[in-house]
């Protein structure tokens, strides 16, 4: 079902924005409270109110833009007509909206933590060669990385300067590095060796590609009766673990040995079960490759990466540093054109993502809110006008300069900071809906197709 048209999309977007937003918010808003500071509005959402209610004083609304929400404090404008009453923000000492202003996006990264810890807890899934050395398993022909002279076996010691610890590394140092020449260090044999490789840009998204994979197990989907593999007692679930004595260690390494060995008997070692067995196959002509009659399987294994309360910990932490290092790296990317600005995602990104997330189980989704709700707070505590990082520095400027921004230079901070943020957040949209503009199209014309069919029975 198209991701635009799934009810369960508009939830999984509503469950992982709202709270976080939520959370935000309410940092500001407690430690507000308790400094004796007035609230006088606490909105998830932007635009006109839609409803809440007024207790004490404060209006707790829900507004029409769902995609932000705010805290209104008494006096918190330089423009208002402060009265210098002691609830009001800018009456306040420094130290003090400081803290107000630091607490959402902490709020923010902390949630992300106690998150990671409870997913971390309750075991995550994730592919089993994410976390194994980076041996390449197979290597696309006519790719970066065959271009480059890798081969099968080699593993990889270092990209662009930076230690490889395992295919996850590899795989982000590649993302984040299209179109580039890089060095990479390599292990064959007793061997160290040294390759520049060109990386591609590929997807809508425009993100690195090398063309090599990890070690994919040769197991067997299916078989064709009638055909080679059946003839020779092959069965689903047999693992082809060499041919003529050599290690298969990636499906598409058997499936080139199959196609290059027509007519020619093959020498199988073929774990079944805790059993090795030796089998003799012919691979039989069509089209002028070999044929065995078999479907790989095509599956990632998987492994659970689960730990008592200590260790999830101690994980977490790890994952949110690493998370916010790649986020500030994506960053210096984007700002020097090392990438694209296709790699980043908005709101329909976002929208699509979490719905995605959510049908793959709630272990899923919770990653994905821990890793929105990390860079919420990282990025608003960016030095940037309007963000809670650019009033934290001009209150920063003010107590190095032992006086006030005058009124018309705040101003125009913050015009400035608002307009581009609108350009911004106007050209991640743009983006957005380029990179997802077949699916927008086909959920369009579902749509209109199904209004067609009602007024037209």
């Amino acid at each position: 079902m198209n991701p635009f048209l799934n009810p369960e999309s508009l939830l999984a977007f509503a469950l992982l924005l709202g709270p976080l937003v939520l959370i935000h918010e309410l940092g500001h808003f407690t430690v507000a409270k308790f400094l004796g500071i007035k609230v006088e509005v606490f909105s998830v959402g932007f635009g006109p109110r839609l409803f809440g209610i007024r207790k004490g004083d404060t209006d707790y609304r829900l507004s029409l833009l769902p995609l932000g929400g705010y805290v209104k404090m008494l006096g918190e404008n330089p423009d208002e007509n402060l009265q210098g009453d002691p609830r009001e923000f800018l009456s306040r000492p420094k130290r003090e909206r400081l803290a107000v202003l630091f607490m959402g996006p902490i709020t923010n990264i902390f949630a992300a933590l106690v998150i990671m810890t409870g997913v971390y807890q309750a075991g995550i899934p994730e592919p089993a060669y994410l976390s194994r050395p980076a041996i390449v398993g197979a290597v696309d022909p006519d790719s970066p990385a065959a271009k480059a002279g890798m081969s099968a076996g080699d593993r990889i010691l270092s990209f662009a300067g930076h230690q490889i610890r395992d295919w996850n590394d590899l795989q982000t140092k590649v993302a984040f590095s299209p179109g580039q020449v890089v060095s990479v260090a390599l292990q064959r044999g007793g061997e160290t060796l040294t390759r520049e490789i060109r990386l591609e840009s590929v997807t809508d998204y425009q993100y690195g590609y090398a063309g090599i994979f990890p070690e994919m197990p040769a197991q067997i989907l299916q078989v064709e009766p009638g055909l080679p593999a059946d003839k020779a007692g092959m069965q689903a679930a047999d693992r082809v673990v060499k041919i003529n004595g050599e290690p298969i260690v990636h499906f598409a390494q058997a499936t080139q040995l199959f196609q290059q060995s027509a007519g020619k008997p093959l020498a199988l070692d073929v774990q079944r079960g805790n059993s090795v067995l030796n089998l003799t196959v012919v691979p039989e002509e069509q089209e002028g490759k070999g044929r065995l009659g078999i479907a790989w399987n095509l599956a990632a294994e998987e492994s659970i990466r689960k730990y008592p309360l200590p260790e999830a910990v101690v994980q977490s932490v790890k994952w949110n540093w690493d998370n916010a290092g790649l986020l500030f790296t994506t960053l210096g990317k984007l700002l020097t054109a090392q990438i694209s600005p296709r790699m980043m995602s908005g709101p329909i990104d976002i929208f699509k993502i979490s719905g995605q997330q959510f049908q793959e189980g709630w272990t899923h989704f919770f990653l994905i809110m821990s890793l929105v709700s990390l860079q919420l707070g990282v990025i608003n505590l960016l030095p940037f006008p309007v963000l809670d990082g650019g009033h934290i520095l001009i209150i920063c400027i003010e107590g190095f300069l032992r006086r006030d921004l005058s009124l018309r230079i705040k101003e125009r901070v913050m015009q400035t900071g608002f307009y581009l943020l609108i350009g911004l957040m106007g050209a991640i949209i743009y983006l957005d809906i380029a990179k997802n503009s077949g699916l927008l199209r086909d959920a369009l014309q579902t749509v209109f197709g199904l209004l067609g069919n009602k007024s037209n029975p």
